[in-house]
């Protein structure tokens, strides 16, 4: 499995370009290690629970992000 990238440029309500959001090394040795262990995995129910979960953390992470980018246009 090739590792992914995992930065990039987000933009405003002002439609501003942002900084680019680049990972840790440690974030990135965490990937490379629970990669491995996805990969070596054989038991598919635990797979499926573990890719719900993200999908949850996913769909937070953004309603986060929309939060913070609604808060800053605001001027809070």
């Amino acid at each position: 499995m090739q590792p992914q990238k995992f930065s990039g440029t987000f933009r405003s309500q002002s439609h501003k370009p942002m900084e680019p959001i680049a990972l840790t090394l440690g974030q990135k040795f965490e990937i490379e290690k629970f990669s491995r262990e996805i990969d070596n995995s054989d038991d598919l129910a635990a797979l499926k629970s573990i890719a719900k979960d993200l999908l949850v953390a996913w769909k937070q992470q953004q309603a986060a992000s929309a939060w913070i980018v609604r808060q800053q246009s605001q001027g809070l």
